[in-house]
């Protein structure tokens, strides 16, 4: 009798929880249309960063703060549905790690583009056809993704946000490891399992395709095969996981990027993502952070590129703390356009959760 009545009381906040959602959905229509004649972007990340983040301060604890991320990232691409939905370009086939970062951030509700190469998403916004791409700039293991940093050089799109995507590697399969007679995977993963492979399937033959989604299908066509794919191949392909996690790094992550045509107002929690080229002389680095430390703004990330113009010169690709609307980095670029050659500032957007 207790259950029951607990059940009931669920299903009674269930109902409540429905109705307030469809509450919800309608006055999103009518922000929608405000949006529509107004001119104003349906996709705001500080918005929903900010909310979040109030939801957050405001739980009790009882419930997982990953959860209520993953719940409104639902509930917020549900309501832009209302609106217009999201058209996400990634780098494909589905079931790519590309894929889930996407899902993960703009949820089910939007429509999912598949692209390949990586760099032709760039183009796919650029010409309107997609809405967003979600571009991997770097990963904690194998370093950042040369052609992709390249072609930001190029483009007059922003970063919108990022997204911190953990690398999660499966064995999956439709038979039992001790049948399994070749293993299909693109070649990081097969360096990235390296361990888990010498110690259970040392004697299979490996077979280096373009893409885990790629494998995936092999394995599930072919008898006897397996490969390495994350948890969304294994479900958009039905073959089932029969080992999981087997990746040698357990904390291995890709940073992914938001790229879109739209500029990112404060959240609070933002970072800002430039290009620059120093002047030639000595110490011209050192002053650059030497700048940033009169300043008080934190470096959380540089790369240096060739630059094209000359031989044994370099342009940089660099993080910093803060929106390009804050006092102390605006104050950083005043600086910075007399220490450098040039400055291009890719997008401010709010921080993603590691």
């Amino acid at each position: 009798m207790e259950l029951k009545k607990l059940r009931d009381q669920i299903n009674s906040i269930d109902e409540q929880l429905l109705n307030l959602l469809q509450e919800r959905a309608e006055i999103s229509k009518k922000v929608g249309s405000l949006k529509a004649d107004t001119g104003d972007n349906i996709y705001v990340p500080q918005r929903e960063h900010e909310i979040r983040n109030r939801l957050k301060t405001q739980n009790l604890g009882i419930y997982p703060e990953d959860s209520i991320d993953k719940i409104w990232t639902e509930i917020f691409t549900a309501s832009r549905a209302v609106q217009i939905p999201n058209k996400v370009a990634f780098l494909g086939p589905s079931g790519s790690f590309g894929h889930a970062a996407s899902l993960s951030f703009f949820g089910t509700s939007a429509e999912m583009i598949p692209i390949t190469p990586q760099i032709d998403i760039f183009t796919e916004v650029e010409t309107e056809r997609a809405d967003f791409g979600v571009v991997a700039i770097e990963n904690s293991v194998y370093g950042t993704v040369r052609d992709v940093l390249e072609r930001f050089l190029h483009t007059s799109l922003n970063i919108c946000a990022e997204i911190f995507q953990p690398i999660r590697h499966n064995l999956i399969s439709r038979f039992p490891l001790s049948e399994i007679q070749r293993i299909y995977s693109h070649t990081q993963p097969f360096a990235q399992c390296r361990i888990w492979l010498n110690k259970h399937l040392k004697s299979v033959e490996q077979v280096e395709v373009v893409s885990t989604s790629d494998a995936a299908q092999r394995a599930a066509d072919e008898p006897n095969s397996a490969a390495i794919a994350s948890k969304l191949a294994s479900e958009i392909y039905q073959v089932p996981i029969i080992a999981d996690s087997i990746m040698d790094e357990p904390d291995n992550t890709t940073r992914f990027l938001v790229i879109g045509d739209q500029t990112v107002g404060k959240s609070g929690h933002d970072c800002t993502s430039i290009f620059f080229a120093i002047k030639d002389k000595v110490g011209a680095l050192y002053e650059i952070l030497g700048v940033l430390k009169k300043h008080q703004r934190n470096l959380s990330y540089i790369e240096s590129l060739p630059s094209r113009n000359a031989p044994w010169e370099y342009i940089f690709f660099a993080d910093i703390d803060g929106h390009v609307d804050d006092d102390k980095v605006h104050s950083v670029f005043e600086h910075l356009e007399d220490l450098c050659r040039d400055i291009k500032i890719l997008g401010s957007y709010p921080r993603g959760t590691k």
